[in-house]
């Protein structure tokens, strides 16, 4: 019992430091989030996509992008509808800067599926790239690009030596502001 008590006195300060915030680190992160600011809002637009041996699909799509944590990591909900009102499509994602390794990361969720993948901001702040494995020696490239009005995102399957064969392009409009994901949020009361 002693044992037990004089380990938990010693584990007890190294709990309580961790939960103290790293501010450089989250500086770091905000900075590194307000690369995307301009994504932040209510998107809305067309998508289309052509699988092999599929007829093109062609959907209204809607993306919602705001912050969390401060600031410090971006959350991107994308949801497509049908012509009948039905959604095919509903993806949440959350953008995150590791600033050790001066990288960020996509987590994203959609359709049971889910995983990490590394996101390339652009140099100039109006776009990204980001890749998801498919298959052996094979990826799916999203590319988005901000032209100042519109966000263009392309979706291409990448084989091996082989160029890009696209299936995948929503063009968007930014129809507002959103206080999503903080509004409706936990208050202390």
């Amino acid at each position: 019992m002693k044992i037990a008590l004089a380990a938990l006195a010693l584990a007890l300060p190294a709990a309580a430091q961790a939960q103290h915030a790293d501010k450089a680190a989250m500086a770091a992160q905000v900075e590194a989030a307000h690369r995307l600011d301009w994504m932040h809002g209510k998107w809305r637009g067309e998508a289309r996509m052509k699988m092999p041996g599929a007829p093109e699909q062609v959907v209204t799509h809607t993306e919602r992008v705001g912050t969390l944590l401060d600031g410090t990591i971006t959350v991107i909900e994308g949801k497509a509808f049908n012509p009948d009102g039905s959604v095919p499509f509903n993806a949440f994602a959350v953008v995150s800067y590791d600033p050790q390794t001066k990288t960020y990361l996509m987590n994203s969720h959609t359709g049971g599926r889910s995983g990490n993948f590394p996101l390339t901001v652009s140099e100039t702040g109006k776009g990204y790239v980001w890749e998801v494995p498919a298959g052996p020696k094979a990826k799916v490239r999203y590319t988005a690009v901000f032209d100042g009005t519109t966000w263009t995102e392309t979706g291409d399957f990448v084989a091996e030596g082989q160029p890009g064969r696209p299936f995948f392009k929503m063009v968007l409009k930014r129809v507002g502001d959103s206080d999503w994901p903080m509004a409706g949020s936990m208050t202390r009361d």
